[in-house]
């Protein structure tokens, strides 16, 4: 049975996704990947503020006193707070993620919903699937491997869009 939510995400048609993703965002707003949730990043003069929840107001989060990209995965961004707190946020592109979607789990950990020992059952296709399986790995292995390389040398669309995002948030970092 699955784990009910206190307090479940607003439900919103395709066409209102769709829609709002299309329009443009607020200024100074980026959404971004925070704790494997879709977030709104606002940057302001005042320091930063993120939507964790679309029906939730904007939470203004501790002052920032360093910022930084990650070294390897270079769409990521490394915020440190004045309280001694930190982040990591990873930009999404710009029109694929809008604020109706804030407080959405976007992450590749999916748990599975059987349970049970899956040792115990014999299938007539397994010999089948394995041959399927092996080829999706020799067809896929080299295409993670280019996509890896554009991380790494910071031309994946996520990398020049942490590129755009670093100065803006840079210009509020307060030093102690």
């Amino acid at each position: 049975m699955a784990k009910k939510q206190a307090y479940p995400l607003p439900q919103y048609t395709v066409e209102e996704i769709r829609a709002a993703c299309e329009a443009p965002l607020p200024a100074g707003v980026t959404m971004v990947l925070m704790k494997k949730t879709v977030t709104g990043l606002r940057v302001q003069e005042g320091g930063v503020s993120v939507l964790e929840r679309s029906d939730r107001p904007w939470r203004q989060l501790p002052a920032v006193t360093r910022v930084s990209r990650g070294v390897f995965i270079r769409s990521r961004i490394r915020l440190r707070f004045a309280d001694g707190s930190k982040a990591t946020v990873r930009p999404y592109k710009p029109k694929l993620r809008c604020l109706l979607e804030t407080g959405k789990r976007d992450s590749l950990n999916f748990s599975s919903p059987g349970s049970g020992d899956a040792r115990s059952n014999d299938s007539a296709l397994d010999g089948l699937a394995a041959i399927f399986v092996i080829l999706v790995a020799v067809v896929m292995f080299p295409i993670s491997l280019v996509l890896l390389a554009r991380e790494l040398f910071g031309i994946s669309a996520r990398a020049k869009q942490a590129a755009l995002l670093l100065p803006q948030l840079q210009a509020i970092t307060q030093t102690k």
